[in-house]
């Protein structure tokens, strides 16, 4: 077929396509998460713009996986944040990329870490099957009634922020409350009825669960006077090492339990210099 046969652009839309020219860039500006590292490299949320040389996520699941690993004993290991979320094992972080080019989602961790360092008995690290049994409790309130006060708190600080950015007066409610759409894509002539959160309800919840956390750890080395440290220890470092990165209400509780602070503290240590954790 000759070029002259080719269906030419009329002008003005060339000119039109011309505004928007295709710029093409070295694939060394790109980053490439299917690279195969080195060691193995567990994909997370990044830390808090402040506390970036903790190399610790700001997000609490990727936190928790990330303690979880380094209080099994394994030091020789790796984190980026420069990778979207979207690149993770069904669209979510934590990720861990394997030297062998695999790329594992957060739930075969354990199993990893089990091929790498030998798989715990029935009783998990906890000293026996009632404290096993108890700790499914701990975890239940920290991923509910502590998790609801956090992912609430976040919230209000982000639409506070938001109102700040705003010229027109919205309320703080409008943005945790926001009115949702109408079914049939029509304005609905009636307000929308259904639950309405709780937020003094949620904190109570909350200061309720931290005291109870507080007076179980006592003075053991690990919940639930654990020889070893467990998944346990590694959510509950992962939600207070988060709540004490931000000023405020729920930082102020934590801040009233002596106890969870000395332990938050020694926690931080052990997971930034893996030789001090006591395994045995």
């Amino acid at each position: 077929m000759s070029s002259s046969s080719l269906i030419s652009l009329p002008e003005p839309l060339r000119q039109f396509f011309n505004s928007f020219p295709l710029y093409t860039y070295s694939s060394d500006d790109k980053v490439n998460p299917s690279a195969t590292p080195a060691k193995p490299t567990l994909w997370i949320l990044p830390p808090p713009k402040n506390d970036e040389p903790s190399r610790l996520s700001g997000d609490v699941e990727c936190l928790k996986w990330q303690t979880y690993i380094s209080l099994r004993g394994i030091s020789d290991f790796d984190v980026r944040w420069d990778i979207s979320e979207d690149a993770g094992i069904d669209g979510h972080l934590p990720s861990l990329h394997l030297p062998t080019a695999q790329l594992l989602s957060k739930f075969k961790i354990p199993a990893w870490v089990d091929s790498a360092q030998g798989p715990l008995d029935e009783l998990e690290g906890y000293r026996d099957r009632s404290s096993r049994d108890e700790s499914r409790a701990w975890v239940t309130l920290l991923e509910g009634n502590v998790h609801a006060a956090v992912a609430l708190d976040k919230a209000t600080k982000q639409s506070t922020s938001l109102l700040l950015s705003q010229s027109s007066h919205t309320s703080l409610e409008s943005f945790l409350h926001p009115t949702p759409p109408p079914l049939t894509g029509l304005s609905m002539p009636f307000p929308p009825s259904g639950a309405r959160i709780s937020i003094p309800e949620i904190q109570l919840h909350y200061r309720e669960a931290i005291w109870a956390l507080s007076e179980r750890l006592g003075e053991d080395t690990w919940f639930l006077g654990s020889p070893i440290p467990t998944a346990l220890d590694a959510l509950a470092f992962a939600y207070l090492h988060t709540i004490l990165r931000e000023p405020g209400l729920l930082r102020s509780v934590v801040e009233g339990c002596p106890n969870l602070m000395a332990w938050e503290k020694r926690v931080l240590k052990s997971i930034q210099h893996p030789k001090s954790i006591k395994i045995n």
